[in-house]
């Protein structure tokens, strides 16, 4: 169920420089051409034993032992206990376990997620939703798409009326279009104060280059009629970090 635990610095979005614990899930039911993280669901789980020092330890299993560890990383500067992934909401009810004990003891939560499980939301401070666009996968028709998105948006509408401080990730392409980009950011209006953060993607196997800089002030332009806008690259990637 959980893949990694280990502190460091948030490297996109709108909370980015920010000292985070992460709690890494497995398994995603998406393909992203651009993920950076496997997809596998078996396999032994880390865990950094010294905040920050990128030592780690396999563990067989620690979902009995999480809090303990988490405890151990902590420091002064904490912002947040962040769930990502993979997708943590495939463990809805684990992620609900966690967050009760965790807010008990102080700490904030903050729920990193694809948005395709409105139905399988708690109780968050903060959370990013990626919004995905249709030149993110390979082989999916335009239903799977729309679909998709519609859950993208009940969960970033549900996690608003909760009062979670709550904002949209998309990673942008080349080719992305402007079009497609307007109509995301009209439709987060709609909902409420929602910041938008613009990700240029990161080259992978799959991706060989990234986003031009004026394709991303084209883009920001755009979505800065409509919603607060911010440009947030991964600079844990090229600060060496996690």
């Amino acid at each position: 169920m959980i893949r990694e635990v280990f502190s460091s610095i948030m490297g996109e979005g709108k909370f980015i420089g920010k000292r985070f614990i992460f709690v890494r899930f497995k398994e995603c039911p998406l393909d992203c051409i651009y993920c950076d993280e496997p997809n596998t669901p078996g396999g032994t789980a880390r865990v950094e034993e010294v905040s920050g020092s990128g030592d780690f330890t396999e563990y067989l299993e620690l979902e009995n032992e999480l809090i303990e560890i988490i405890e151990k990383l902590r420091t002064p500067d904490l912002f947040a206990v962040s769930f990502t992934g993979g997708e943590p909401l495939l463990y809805p009810n684990k992620i609900k376990q966690y967050s009760e004990i965790l807010k008990h003891k102080g700490y904030k939560t903050f729920l990193e997620s694809n948005g395709m499980f409105p139905e399988r939301l708690d109780s968050y401070d903060y959370a990013s939703i990626d919004i995905k666009l249709p030149e993110h996968f390979e082989n999916k028709d335009d239903d799977f798409w729309y679909n998709l998105y519609s859950k993208e948006l009940e969960t970033i509408e549900r996690l608003y009326l909760a009062g979670t401080d709550v904002y949209a990730k998309i990673v942008v392409f080349e080719e992305t279009s402007e079009e497609l980009i307007e109509r995301i950011a009209r439709d987060l209006s709609k909902i409420g104060n929602i910041t938008l953060c613009i990700q240029p993607v990161s080259p992978t196997d799959r991706i060989k280059a990234t986003t031009s800089k004026k394709k991303i002030f084209e883009l920001m332009a755009i979505c800065g009629r409509y919603v607060d806008v911010m440009c947030t690259p991964q600079i844990h990637k090229w600060m060496g970090m996690l």
